[in-house]
């Protein structure tokens, strides 16, 4: 019993360590776009580059460590499902607006986005109505 909690909990701290891996995946690629825009500086790609490299590296060594000992099984596989299932869990919750909080996380993604990849800049801001006017939309 206690083995097979074991493996469920490295399974969950392997699964939140590829989330987050993921996530400096992600803004890896956001930076990279935007260091070649000249909206934003080196300082965001090292800061994304240390979000994948460190989760990955604890990732191959937990694994490697693990692994060598117990082996790979289904309760270490479960576990690797735990933490994503935990996140869409929280995403799904209700904020005290009544939107889902994952929703809230992704309009607040798709504005860091925007400022990182240098949307609208030239404009200074750009409203609903300039998209219909033929701003800078």
């Amino acid at each position: 019993m206690t083995h097979r909690l074991a493996e469920f909990g490295v399974g969950l701290l392997l699964g939140g360590l590829a989330v987050s891996a993921c996530w400096g995946l992600f803004w890896l690629s956001i930076g990279m776009v935007g260091l070649s825009r000249g909206s934003c500086r080196w300082r965001v790609v090292r800061n994304s580059l240390m979000a994948t490299l460190l989760p990955l590296s604890l990732m191959a060594g937990l694994l490697w460590l693990y692994d060598g000992v117990h082996g790979v099984s289904g309760t270490l596989a479960m576990g690797l499902l735990g933490m994503p299932m935990i996140l869409v869990g929280f995403g799904l919750r209700p904020a005290p607006d009544g939107q889902r909080a994952g929703q809230h996380m992704l309009q607040g993604v798709h504005h860091l986005m925007d400022q990182l990849l240098g949307k609208h800049q030239h404009c200074g801001g750009c409203s609903h109505d300039e998209e219909h006017r033929g701003g800078c939309g």
